[in-house]
């Protein structure tokens, strides 16, 4: 599965910079505090499925089939991240119970919890990047 990315039309960063920018010119942040759940579940939501696409890219990569006509369970990708590396295991869950759940599904204000998962999110992202360079540049 040579180039595997030459057709892709999405960046996984971009997914991470456009979570930012929802954060810095929607989510009116006050003090330590953002002021509208709504932009901070779309913001984790955002950066998570940037998350999901890099990990997508990599398992495609090395010959796995992502069906994407149905929803993924997230154990598959845990799974997958398990043969691979125990660390990187570790953020993905770190970052699926910041981006995914606290932001995506709670829609939590507090400004650390967001800027954890989106360090988190980079830090996956260029881990994969090792992998498969062809991931894209970050914004």
């Amino acid at each position: 599965m040579k180039d595997t990315l030459k057709h892709k039309k999405e960046n996984p960063y971009t997914y991470i910079a456009n979570a930012k920018e929802i954060l810095r010119t929607k989510a009116q942040k006050k003090g330590e505090f953002y002021s509208i759940p709504k932009y901070v579940r779309m913001a984790g939501d955002t950066a998570w499925h940037g998350v999901l696409l890099a990990i997508d890219y990599w398992m495609e990569k090395e010959g796995h089939k992502i069906n994407r006509k149905k929803r993924v369970n997230v154990s598959y990708y845990q799974d997958f991240l398990a043969q691979k590396n125990l660390k990187i295991l570790n953020y993905f869950n770190s970052a699926y119970n910041y981006l995914h759940l606290l932001m995506g599904y709670d829609g939590d204000l507090l400004v650390d919890t967001s800027k954890k998962g989106i360090e988190l999110a980079e830090e996956i992202l260029n881990w994969v990047k090792k992998y498969v360079p062809e991931l894209g540049k970050e914004k």
